[in-house]
């Protein structure tokens, strides 16, 4: 088997068309991680510690992007669901996770099927770095060490943050979604461009005119609230 990816908390060797995931901590994410084998082609499990699917391919989101230059609104759409429902299932088990990263995420592509118009694959994006996740109390997790404020997709919020321990609104991993999947759009010129966006509704309202008004446009928008408490992860 050859090692395709790797976090501080998971890999995955690969063997032909079969790719297995091997996790730390298990037992502590046990929702996460069913949201995460949720549509895949399982085809063998060690409970809280590994499971193995077929697929076409899987490849990290770094690598895609690399690729790719900028993701398609299908991809785009994938990502914010595929990480907001893991996300979800991450607030069930008791945790949240803040500190969002391209670095940590990989897509799976399933076979190819046939449709209307043409052919496409299932895809299917999956976040696979526990290492940052925190304990939620009373919707505020509490940070007590100082963090990488360079990482481009942190809340307003976290970058406000002067001194430790601090409580922190779990809404902000939906801010920090959303500014990943706005960075990953084909709209996107570049890293340093990025940086400068001003972080406002109106800001992203513009930056998101591509797809002005789609399913996706408003989801990322109800994520992007300047108030954390008036952020709601929603795609509909």
């Amino acid at each position: 088997m050859t090692i395709i990816f790797k976090t501080n908390t998971c890999k995955i060797d690969k063997s032909g068309n079969l790719y297995k995931f091997i996790y730390e901590d298990g037992e502590n994410y046990t929702h996460f991680f069913e949201k995460i084998k949720k549509n895949l082609e399982i085809k063998k499990e060690e409970k809280n510690k590994s499971f193995t699917l077929e697929a076409k391919k899987v490849e990290s989101l770094k690598q895609l992007l690399k690729r790719k230059e900028g993701l398609s609104y299908r991809h785009l759409k994938q990502l914010f669901t595929n990480i907001g429902k893991q996300l979800e299932g991450l607030e069930e088990d008791g945790y949240c996770n803040l500190f969002l990263d391209i670095d940590d995420i990989v897509r799976v592509e399933l076979d190819t099927f046939t449709q209307k118009g043409g052919s496409g694959s299932d895809i299917f994006f999956l976040y696979l770095n526990s290492t940052h996740f925190l304990p939620i109390k009373d919707n505020f997790t509490k940070i007590l060490k100082p963090f990488d404020k360079k990482n481009l997709f942190i809340s307003p919020e976290l970058k406000k943050v002067r001194s430790f321990p601090i409580d922190i609104h779990i809404n902000s991993q939906f801010y920090s979604l959303a500014l990943l999947v706005c960075y990953c759009g084909e709209w996107n010129k570049n890293e340093k461009s990025f940086k400068k966006i001003k972080q406002s509704l109106d800001t992203f309202r513009e930056y998101l005119s591509n797809i002005d008004n789609t399913k996706l446009y408003w989801g990322l928008l109800r994520c992007l609230q300047y108030n954390p408490k008036d952020r709601v992860y929603l795609y509909i």
